[in-house]
């Protein structure tokens, strides 16, 4: 594929976003930010010692997140594994659940000193515990590197960036300088990557840290409990999955799927950069979760976006399909045929609860911009554009929605295309972006996929949100809302001018 996908640079623009947007969070929402992180800790009046705790993070930035559950027979609720949700509530339920991760995890520990002597954490050391029994259950995981707000809030600690420390448990005991400060009364927080190959057991922390001039070795545990670690397992996710940024994943609902010809693909449903409409059955109040964070460009929006979609409720309004394919790289003239089906139809969008979030200055009701993105399926009509060969289908002014389940729109008719250079996995990519604009009812879409390679081998896929119709409902642009709350998040400050220079795309 020549150039980078849209949604590609918006990844872009909101990973640079979030970098600096870690450096100007103020210290005040770090610590209370912190104390929510980590609840254990026992911090107030009555607090006169050293301490320090831990607790887990979602990913690293280096590698997949993957766990397994500690029993046969459990798998994940079907309602987190909805692309929309990210891995998050994935990755909380499986903490909450006891699941082991796989091949490393990240922990972010918080060393609090006393309040009339400082202190300085000077090393860590990784200690390994007692073998434990090899988790059965579903492995369970998340596609791509997923970020955890923990981690951006940590990193601006001291306007500095907080970067893991490497250690294995298969060298346990080896000390890494890993000095941090900590005033008196105070906390600070640091990161460590554990990883091993071979050892299916509890472990803990043990800090070096110096305090009033003599040494003491601190123990991070989890609550009391030793943290858990196993081996690698099979990759959850395929080379055309780890494309995307993040997503959940569970072997019990059939991730990975399986490659045809040594072709995998991949979709994925994508709101605009700068705004978002949602849906829900249920009212909620997603004003309630931006909190502290109201003030913030960048964040305020996404934590509205995310609570509406946990409590149950759908994306609406316009969204970019993403659709990604993995296989033998720089191979050309492959062919691709991909189309959206239509599975089911909800009319009843402007009576049910509906909620939008906009940066400040962008009107979320006018079209979205999506420059580079030159195909748009409007599923009201079942009418397509997109480049040629695709073209379009004839519209149809006496169609209803109702009459468009079990129809498809193209995406793309017999479309030659290449695979790029091989990435990390040895695998080329090709993607293609849709727009996607529904105006009446909500949809259920899967995706069909079929792409034929020069040598005449062919790969067919039905793509689907884990099992589930990739669900959109409309804009409100031509609906009269019964229940409508919209949402406004400041762009000022640093972010905003960073953005500026990035530009819109």
């Amino acid at each position: 594929m020549t150039g980078r996908s849209p949604v590609a640079r918006q990844r872009t623009v909101a990973t640079a976003a979030t970098a600096v947007l870690a450096l100007v969070v103020s210290s005040v929402l770090t610590v209370a930010l912190l104390r929510a992180f980590f609840p254990g800790r026992p911090d107030g009046p009555g607090r006169t010692g050293l301490y320090a705790t831990g607790a887990p993070l979602l990913g690293s930035g280096e590698s997949a997140w993957t766990a397994t559950l500690p029993e046969s027979g459990r798998r994940p609720p079907a309602g987190l594994m909805r692309g929309a949700l990210g891995c998050v509530p994935l990755f909380q339920w499986a903490t909450t659940a006891r699941a082991v991760p796989r091949g490393q995890v990240t922990v972010a520990y918080s060393v609090g000193a006393s309040p009339s002597r400082p202190a300085v954490v000077r090393g860590v050391r990784v200690v390994r515990g007692a073998a434990i029994p090899a988790p059965r259950g579903d492995d369970v995981g998340c596609a791509g590197w997923a970020p955890d707000e923990r981690q951006t809030v940590m990193a601006a600690a001291d306007d500095k960036p907080v970067r893991p420390v490497r250690l294995s448990l298969d060298q346990p005991g080896v000390r890494r300088e890993a000095p941090l400060p900590v005033r008196a009364g105070g906390s600070a927080t640091g990161l460590v990557t554990v990883t091993t190959a071979a050892c299916t057991c509890g472990w803990w922390l043990e800090l070096d840290v110096e305090e009033n001039g003599r040494p003491v070795t601190v123990r991070v545990d989890d609550d009391g409990r030793p943290f858990t670690l196993a081996p690698p397992t099979a990759p959850l996710s395929s080379p055309a999955d780890r494309e995307f940024h993040s997503g959940p994943l569970s072997r019990a609902f059939g991730d990975p799927q399986q490659p045809q010809a040594g072709i995998t693909v991949a979709a994925e449903l994508v709101p605009p950069y700068d705004s978002w409409e949602a849906e829900s059955d249920t009212p909620q109040d997603p004003a309630a979760a931006i909190g502290g964070e109201a003030r913030l460009g960048g964040v305020a929006c996404r934590r509205a976006y995310d609570s509406v979609m946990r409590a149950g409720g759908g994306p609406a309004g316009a969204h970019a399909l993403a659709l990604r394919i993995s296989g033998p790289p720089l191979v050309e003239g492959a062919v691709l045929d991909a189309s959206v089906r239509i599975e089911t139809v909800r009319l009843d969008a402007a009576q049910r609860y509906r909620y939008s979030c906009a940066r400040a200055g962008v009107d979320p009701i006018s079209p979205a911009d999506q420059p580079g993105i030159d195909r748009h399926l409007f599923p009201d009509t079942l009418h397509a554009l997109g480049p040629f060969p695709s073209g379009s289908l004839k519209y149809d002014p006496s169609w209803s929605p109702e009459r468009g389940v079990g129809l498809s729109m193209p995406l793309a008719r017999n479309e030659l295309f290449a695979f790029g250079t091989a990435g990390p996995d040895g695998r080329g990519t090709f993607g293609i972006s849709a727009g996607i604009v529904p105006e009446q009812a909500t949809y259920g879409m899967t995706v069909d996929v079929t792409v034929t390679l020069p040598t005449g081998e062919r790969a067919a896929f039905t793509l689907t949100d884990h099992g589930t119709p990739f669900l959109l409902g409309p804009g409100r642009a031509l609906l009269e809302p019964v229940h409508q709350q919209n949402l406004l998040e400041p762009f000022g400050g640093p972010h905003a001018r960073y953005q500026e220079k990035l530009g819109p795309g």
